[in-house]
């Protein structure tokens, strides 16, 4: 491939893309998209309404020795507008995915059109980082409401702000390559700043999902109240563990690609695009979807911190 600037030479695709697979991924994730909204928002509002126990309060005339143990001195209670928030990157996530592939779908009608190729290229590249950090947000509250912030790996004191900042350097790595890979003389730096984005959350996520599995196994020995609580909180982790893994596997690939670089196997290949980008990040929002029936963090929260057993 020739370096010439002009650009005579230079494409932005290696296959038409099919408009077809792209507008069913959009429609698709509208749809998931729409559903967990809902069910987030019915699940917050559930937890806000004023009931005989208060929601994300705990009522003196409950097992005082439990409570004295799970809600001391130093233990700050989470409120379900603080919980609600950890949602919005996810949110933002899934309407990149779903902005994402139009743009894909108006690409597919003219492949030498920069913006929505720029567009398709950037958001699909970057949405997996948002899913990332509402995951981490959730299972940072998910152990200090367990009161488990002991098994973080890293200090709990800086544990979820260790895998977000993570996150943020690689959205942003993986960005600015994303633009940069648009142009002919940017290809190759935008490709490596892509990689090492890639690199970063793979990192992260390893060792976060390590971190899942310790908590996993360790919580029956640290949580003080472990006997008095439902499995809700196993649900959720559940939840969490899948999908990083579906987050890890896309990751892997995309890894892959961007190190094949731009003449390579999986980049010539469309159906890379769909099987291990679309459908883990479909999977993904399914997951959230069917977890949040057996144990959302909204429930485990106020059965925590009412300690109802």
């Amino acid at each position: 491939m020739s370096n010439d600037s002009s650009g005579s030479e230079w494409e932005l695709y290696r296959y038409t893309p099919s408009k077809g697979a792209a507008i069913a991924l959009t429609v698709l994730f509208i749809v998931t998209t729409l559903i967990y909204s809902f069910q987030v928002v019915w699940d917050a509002r559930k937890a806000s309404k004023p009931e005989v126990d208060n929601p994300f309060d705990t009522p003196v005339d409950k097992c005082e020795s439990i409570t004295a143990i799970s809600l001391g001195e130093n233990y700050k209670k989470l409120t379900v507008r603080s919980t609600f928030s950890a949602f919005i990157p996810l949110f933002f996530g899934c309407i990149m995915e779903i902005v994402g592939y139009i743009a894909r779908a108006v690409s597919s009608s003219n492949t030498k059109e920069i913006a929505p190729y720029v567009i398709q290229a950037v958001l699909l590249l970057i949405a997996p980082a948002l899913y990332a950090a509402t995951i981490y947000m959730l299972f940072g509250r998910l152990l200090h409401v367990m009161r488990c912030e002991s098994l973080m790996i890293v200090s709990s004191r800086f544990g979820t702000s260790f895998f977000v900042f993570g996150d943020v350097v690689s959205f942003c790595l993986q960005a600015a390559g994303g633009g940069l890979m648009a142009t002919v003389n940017g290809r190759t730096t935008g490709s490596n700043l892509i990689t090492a984005g890639l690199v970063i959350q793979i990192v992260f996520f390893g060792v976060f999902i390590i971190n899942e599995f310790r908590f996993s196994y360790s919580v029956a020995r640290v949580c003080p109240f472990y006997r008095h609580i439902s499995k809700k909180w196993w649900f959720l982790n559940l939840t969490l563990m899948l999908s990083s893994i579906l987050i890890m596997v896309r990751s892997i690939v995309r890894l892959v690609e961007f190190v094949e670089g731009y003449d390579g196997f999986i980049i010539s290949h469309e159906y890379f695009i769909y099987v291990f980008d679309a459908v883990p990040m479909l999977l993904a929002a399914i997951v959230f979807i069917v977890g949040s029936f057996f144990g959302n963090i909204f429930t485990t929260i106020t059965e925590c911190q009412s300690l109802k057993p």
